[in-house]
C-alpha cells in the first residue's frame, strides 16, 4: 500500500502533463490515429486554414452521396437568391399534404395550412434537417436551376439530382453526390465572401451554428469552441462539414463509408475533429 501511494502522485501528475499538453504531438496523433481505424472503412475527408491551405487531407476527391450535407450548398444558393430580390426571406409559404416527407423534421407532423415563412423553411432545413423544408425549397428554387449554378461555379462533384426521400428517383439511380474537396471548397467561399456579401454569409454561418446534431465534428471539442456545421446520414454514408472557430478558423469535411453502425461513424469523426482542432486550430 506505501508503494502504491508513493507512485500514484506521480501517475496523476505525468496524467495531467499528457492531457495538458496533447496539442504538441497532435498531428503525430491524428496520423496515428488514422492508421487504427478498421480497413473495411471508406474515407475521405480534408482539412483547410481559411487561406486555403491543405492541412491533411484523405480520398478528398471521391464522390460519395452527399446525404443531407447536400443542404449546404442548396443554402448558399437560396440565400444568394434571397439577396438578389428573387423572393424575401420574409415572404409566406403555406404548408400542402403533398409536401410533406417522411425522415428528418418536424414540419411533416404541422397540419397543412399553416403559414411559415422561407427564412423559417431555411433555419429548420439547417437545425433539424428538415426534409419537408428542404423540398419546398428545391421547388422554390429550382432543382435545374440549382445544379446550373453549381456547375457555372465550377463544382462538379456535388450534385442534386432528387428530391429528399424520393424514393422511386433512388430506384431509378437518381442520387445527390459531393465530394469532401467540394464541400469544403464551399465552405471557404462562404466565410471568405466570394459567394455572397458580408451580412448574408454571417447569416447563413449563424444559421449551420444551429446545427443540432452534435454527435459528429462537435462532440470532442470543448465547450467554448463554436462550429458551424451540417451532418448527413444514410445508411450507408455519415458525414459532417463545418468551421471551427478556434484561434485560427479551419474548415473540415469528413466523410464515412462502410461502417458496422452509425455510433463507428461518429466516433471516427468526432476524433477526427478534435485532433484536427488540437492541431490546426488552437
Amino acid at each position: 500500500m506505501k508503494r502504491f501511494n508513493s507512485v500514484f502522485p506521480f501517475i496523476f501528475a505525468f496524467t495531467l502533463f499528457c492531457l495538458n499538453n496533447i496539442h504538441v504531438s497532435a498531428q503525430q496523433s491524428l496520423k496515428a490515429y488514422l492508421k487504427t481505424i478498421d480497413n473495411k472503412v471508406s474515407l475521405s475527408y480534408i482539412i483547410q486554414n481559411k487561406q486555403g491551405k491543405i492541412l491533411s487531407m484523405s480520398n478528398s476527391d471521391k464522390i460519395i452521396p452527399s446525404a443531407s450535407i447536400i443542404k449546404v450548398p442548396l443554402l448558399i444558393y437560396f440565400m444568394q437568391k434571397a439577396s438578389e430580390g428573387t423572393f424575401s426571406l420574409q415572404d409566406h409559404y403555406h404548408l400542402k399534404d403533398e409536401d410533406k416527407v417522411g425522415g428528418s423534421g418536424e414540419l411533416q407532423f404541422k397540419p397543412a395550412g399553416i403559414s411559415v415563412t422561407y427564412e423559417y423553411l431555411a433555419k429548420e432545413m439547417i437545425r433539424v434537417s428538415d426534409n419537408t423544408a428542404t423540398n419546398i425549397i428545391i421547388k422554390k428554387l429550382g432543382l435545374k436551376a440549382f445544379q446550373k449554378w453549381m456547375k457555372e461555379n465550377d463544382y462538379s462533384a456535388t450534385q442534386l439530382n432528387r428530391f429528399m426521400m424520393d424514393f422511386d428517383a433512388i430506384e431509378k439511380g437518381k442520387q445527390n453526390y459531393c465530394s469532401s474537396k467540394e464541400i469544403n471548397r464551399l465552405l471557404l467561399a462562404l466565410y471568405n465572401g466570394d459567394l455572397l456579401a458580408e451580412n448574408p454569409s454571417l447569416k447563413v454561418i449563424e444559421w449551420l451554428k444551429n446545427c443540432e446534431d452534435n454527435t459528429g465534428l462537435p462532440h470532442l471539442l470543448p465547450d467554448r469552441v463554436a462550429i458551424a456545421h451540417k451532418t448527413g446520414t444514410l445508411d450507408y454514408v455519415r458525414g459532417d462539414a463545418g468551421i471551427i472557430f478556434g484561434e485560427n478558423p479551419i474548415f473540415i469535411t469528413v466523410l464515412v463509408e462502410n461502417f458496422s453502425e452509425i455510433a463507428e461513424a461518429d466516433s471516427i469523426i468526432s476524433t477526427i475533429g478534435r485532433l484536427a482542432y488540437l492541431e490546426y486550430s488552437k
